[in-house]
C-alpha cells in the first residue's frame, strides 16, 4: 500500500472513515454548526488570524481526486464500479463513484468503472462477468438494476466479493433471494429524507403539493411514503386541514415528454412543489417548473445548483455510506461476520439522511436554520419515528390523490 496517510487526501479520508456522521452537527450534508447551533456558512477560500490564506476544504477534496499515484486504470481495478450510466452525472452515479474514488485515492488501491447501456439490462450479467474475470477483488454495483445480475452471479464467482448499493440480490420477477456470504449490501433510509422535505416544504407555507416517482421500486416508495409523512407531521403541528399531494409514478427514470406534459398540467391548476424522485426523470419536471413558475424538490444530491427553482433536494449520502463500506472490508480482510450476507442500512442516525443545509443555498424564507436542526434531532433521538414499511402508502390525514 502506497504511504499517502501525512498527505492532505489521507487526513480527508480518515476524517470520513468513521462514518457517515457521528452527530447531526457532524454530518456530512450539513457541514458544522456554531456555539448556538447554527450552520457557519462555508467558503471556497478561508484565512488564519494572520491574513494568510489557507487551502479549503473543497480544494483538498479535489486535490484528493487528482489520482497523482495513478490508482485510477480502465480496466482490471482490485475495486470496479458498475454503473447504469456516466459516472459523472451530476447525481446518483457520481455519488457512488466519488465514494469509491475517495477510498481507492485515499488507501492505494487500484479502481476501475464500467458503465451499462441503460436500456439494455440484458448485458448487465456479462458486465458482471468481465470485472470477476478480469480478477477484481470488489465489485461496487450502483442501483437496483444490478440486483438480478447479482442475484445470478453470486455463487459463480465466490472468490468475488460484491458490494450492492441500494439492491440486494433477485431474480427475475424480483423476488429476493438468500444473500451470499460474499455479498454485502448497503440501503439507506429514504424515507427519512422524504419526511424532512415534506415537513420543511408545508413549513415553509406550501399547500398542494406532489411526487413523481419513476417507478415503485424499493428507495423510491420509501423516498415517496416518508414525503407523505413529514407532510402529514407538519399539517398536524400547524394543525392544517386543507393539504393536499398528488401522486404518481411515471413508469420512467428518463426525461420524457409525458412527465412534462404531467407536471404542467399539476402546476397549472395550482401544484406549487413536485417532489421528482427519479434518474434524470427530474429534468422533465425542471422544465415545466421553470415554464409555471413551480418549484420542485431534487434527490439523492443536492440539485440546488441546477436551477433556483429547486427548493431543496431529499438526500443521502451515498459517497460517504460507500467510502465507510469499503474501509470495513479491507480493515477486516472482506466482509466480517456483521457484513458478510447482510444488509446495513445508513439513515439518519448516520447522518446519511437529510436535506442540504450548509455548503447550499437555504431557499426557505419563512424557516430558519435552527428549526430544521431542532426537527432533525428530534428524529435522531427517537422523538419523531418514519415508518420505512412500502407494503402500502401510509395512512395520513391530509388528501392525496393518487393517479
Amino acid at each position: 500500500m502506497k504511504k499517502r496517510w501525512l498527505g492532505v487526501a489521507g487526513l480527508i479520508l480518515m476524517c470520513l472513515l468513521p462514518g457517515c456522521g457521528q452527530t447531526a452537527e457532524d454530518a456530512a450534508a450539513f457541514g458544522e454548526e456554531s456555539a448556538d447551533g447554527t450552520p457557519q456558512q462555508t467558503q471556497e477560500e478561508e484565512e488564519d488570524e494572520s491574513g494568510v490564506e489557507m487551502t479549503s476544504w473543497r480544494e483538498s477534496v479535489q486535490k484528493m481526486f487528482e489520482d497523482p499515484y495513478g490508482d485510477y486504470s480502465e480496466t482490471g481495478g482490485e475495486i470496479v464500479l458498475l454503473t447504469d450510466g456516466s459516472v459523472e452525472d451530476g447525481g446518483y452515479n457520481e455519488a457512488v463513484y466519488n465514494g469509491v474514488r475517495m477510498y481507492a485515492l485515499g488507501a492505494g488501491r487500484s479502481f476501475s468503472y464500467y458503465n451499462a447501456n441503460p436500456d439494455e439490462p440484458e448485458t448487465y450479467p456479462g458486465l458482471v462477468e468481465r470485472a470477476a474475470q478480469e480478477n477484481a477483488r470488489i465489485i461496487v454495483c450502483a442501483g437496483d438494476i444490478f440486483g438480478q445480475a447479482v442475484g445470478v452471479l453470486q455463487d459463480a464467482y465466490p472468490q468475488t466479493s460484491f458490494l450492492l448499493i441500494d439492491s440486494v440480490p433477485h431474480d427475475l420477477e424480483g423476488e429476493e433471494l438468500s444473500i451470499a456470504e460474499n455479498v454485502h449490501c448497503v440501503l439507506f433510509h429514504e424515507e427519512e429524507a422524504g419526511y424532512l422535505a415534506g415537513y420543511m416544504a408545508v413549513w415553509e407555507g406550501y399547500r398542494q403539493l406532489g411526487f413523481m416517482g419513476g417507478r415503485p421500486e424499493p428507495a423510491v416508495l420509501r423516498y415517496g411514503y416518508g414525503y407523505l409523512q413529514g407532510i402529514d407531521a407538519a399539517a398536524k403541528d400547524l394543525s392544517l386541514d386543507d393539504v393536499t399531494v398528488n401522486y404518481w409514478y411515471a413508469d420512467t427514470f428518463s426525461p420524457d415528454i409525458a412527465v412534462r406534459e404531467k407536471a404542467d398540467g399539476w402546476y397549472e391548476n395550482g401544484t406549487q412543489v413536485i417532489f421528482a424522485c427519479g434518474g434524470g426523470l427530474d429534468e422533465s419536471v425542471l422544465e415545466a417548473a421553470e415554464n409555471q413558475d413551480g418549484l420542485l424538490i431534487g434527490v439523492d444530491v443536492d440539485q440546488c445548483r441546477d436551477s433556483d427553482r429547486v427548493l431543496t433536494s431529499a438526500v443521502k449520502n451515498i459517497g460517504a455510506a460507500v467510502t465507510d463500506t469499503l474501509d470495513s472490508f479491507y480493515a477486516n480482510g472482506g466482509w466480517n461476520s456483521g457484513r458478510s450476507g447482510q444488509v446495513k442500512r445508513y439513515g439518519v442516525d448516520e447522518g446519511c439522511a437529510a436535506i442540504p443545509v450548509v455548503d447550499t443555498e437555504w431557499r426557505f424564507k419563512e424557516i430558519p436554520t435552527t428549526h430544521f436542526f431542532e426537527i432533525y434531532k428530534q428524529m435522531k433521538r427517537g422523538g419523531r419515528t418514519v415508518s420505512d414499511d412500502i407494503s402500502a402508502p401510509p395512512q395520513v390525514a391530509v388528501t392525496v390523490n393518487f393517479e
